[in-house]
């Protein structure tokens, strides 16, 4: 009863095909459906090279309904023969049924399409997943854009996929298909998507060598979204990077005014300073984060750094002068400029003993001060840093 149902379901609006004609559609649906699909292949690139068959939206939808039957049944069992009977066989599918529909004028097929499209449209994600971790991404990339461009189809009422948008883009992205990527993620940025799909449209912007398209992208996300930490570090890393140092600052004191419990901006801010020498300032912002999250290791460091930097510079600039009493007092100042490095990094080995950075740290700074005799605890976990 169900066989009846399917084969009159096909042939629904066929009376003007003839006899033989309707024989030779029931042979093909006929074989598809037990799963003779190389007897099936016969049949229909037969009709398919013949003159009046191929005018015949039926044939191209028999021939689209074998390659994906054929195709689904295949990956299920994992059997290669079914799966590949034809090259790029879901791509040999849609252009069948796509066929069809052109063929199609009185649309007497379209319903029968409908949820073959659904399906067609969830095979060709699955493949580009499939490529996609495969490190396969032109192959995904096509897969994916296949997958959308059926969701498309006028025969459907789906709405718009955002994760498959989402991952066509990704795929363009892979694929160094700069324009591509530009397109579908400029639509996800359209609908306020996700800060990481603004992450993304900016460095493909940078890519493409689009600076003032990749700031004003930024600013659109740091506008749009609560949760923007991420955007607002790129757009004061982008302004750093073009030599711009004072909107970097701009940024991130704004940042900062919005969001005065997080330490990642003064903390940033620091870097900043610290990058263009202008370490005494580095200091009073590495001071700020440090009262906002004590327990952050680089905070440490860096402040170390800054102290053992100015020691430095009291150093070199000491060398021209030639009042002793002058000497003098700036070697203590220098002194006391490498003590609060050595004070900071020493707060930092306390806190994280066997952290590799603070003991590379650590040693370095002592060895460059001569003091190279108090890293022989730090082996064994002893601190010796405090004696004197």
């Amino acid at each position: 009863m169900k066989r009846l149902f399917f084969l009159t379901f096909i042939f629904f609006g066929c009376s003007v095909l003839t006899p033989l004609q309707k024989s030779r559609f029931i042979a093909v649906f006929h074989l598809i459906e037990n799963a003779s699909y190389e007897e099936a292949k016969e049949v229909v690139e037969d009709m398919i090279s013949h003159e009046e068959y191929a005018q015949w939206p039926r044939t191209w939808y028999a021939r689209g309904l074998l390659c994906q039957t054929a195709y689904r049944e295949g990956v299920r069992v994992n059997n290669r023969k079914m799966y590949e009977l034809y090259p790029n066989q879901l791509y040999v599918a849609f252009d069948s049924y796509e066929k069809a529909l052109s063929l199609d004028t009185r649309g007497s097929i379209q319903k029968q399409l409908a949820p073959r499209y659904v399906l067609l449209a969830n095979d060709f994600q699955k493949l580009g997943g499939k490529h996609y971790n495969d490190g396969e991404y032109k192959e995904s990339l096509r897969a994916f854009e296949n997958a959308l461009k059926v969701t498309q189809s006028p025969i459907l009422t789906v709405q718009t996929d955002t994760n498959l948008i989402y991952n066509t883009a990704l795929a363009a992205f892979q694929s160094k298909e700069r324009e591509t990527a530009v397109r579908h993620l400029s639509r996800l940025h359209g609908y306020n998507h996700s800060t990481n799909v603004t992450h993304l449209l900016f460095s493909t912007y940078l890519e493409k060598g689009d600076t003032v398209s990749a700031k004003k992208v930024l600013k659109e996300g740091i506008d749009s979204y609560e949760e923007n930490e991420d955007l607002i570090l790129l757009l004061a890393d982008l302004h750093f990077k073009q030599g711009n140092p004072e909107k970097s600052l701009d940024v991130l004191v704004s940042a900062s005014l919005e969001n005065p419990s997080k330490h990642i901006f003064p903390f940033t801010k620091g870097l900043i300073y610290q990058k263009t020498e202008q370490y005494r300032k580095a200091i009073g912002v590495y001071k700020q984060a440090f009262a906002l999250a004590p327990g952050e290791l680089l905070t440490h460091v860096n402040m170390a750094t800054c102290y053992y930097n100015i020691g430095v510079e009291i150093e070199e600039s000491s060398r021209s002068i030639n009042n002793k009493g002058q000497v003098l007092d700036e070697k203590q100042r220098s002194t006391a400029a490498f003590d609060a490095a050595v004070e900071w990094l020493n707060k930092a080995y306390n806190q994280k003993p066997d952290n590799p950075l603070v003991i590379d740290k650590m040693q370095g700074l002592l060895e460059r001060l001569n003091m190279s005799d108090r890293t022989n605890g730090m082996e064994d976990g002893t601190d010796h840093t405090n004696n004197d």
